[in-house]
């Protein structure tokens, strides 16, 4: 996103900013730990005769393929501001 966002959008979907920010990273975070596993998955599944270091892992495909993912706090962003976050309260994280 290239443009400031007024405040006002991000506490239409929770009960203050601090609150909203909270979530967004959250979520960020939940986004955060899925690309990097769909990463690890296409570097495991994928076979290529490039380079690899002592770990075997190909650093540069790693890289090329994680600049093409789009940001996790964008993402996150851009559900909050559709309404698609939903507030949880730390006793609903207990029951889950």
């Amino acid at each position: 996103m290239g443009s400031t966002l007024p405040l006002d959008e991000l506490t239409k979907h929770a009960d203050n900013l601090y609150e909203a920010i909270i979530m967004i990273a959250k979520r960020a975070n939940e986004i955060n730990s899925h690309q990097k596993k769909l990463l690890d998955e296409q570097a495991e599944a994928n076979d290529f005769d490039e380079d690899f270091d002592e770990d075997a892992v190909n650093h540069d495909y790693l890289d090329r393929q994680y600049v093409k993912m789009p940001k996790p706090t964008t993402i996150a962003l851009t559900e909050m501001l559709e309404g698609k976050l939903k507030k949880s309260l730390p006793e609903d994280e207990e029951t889950s």
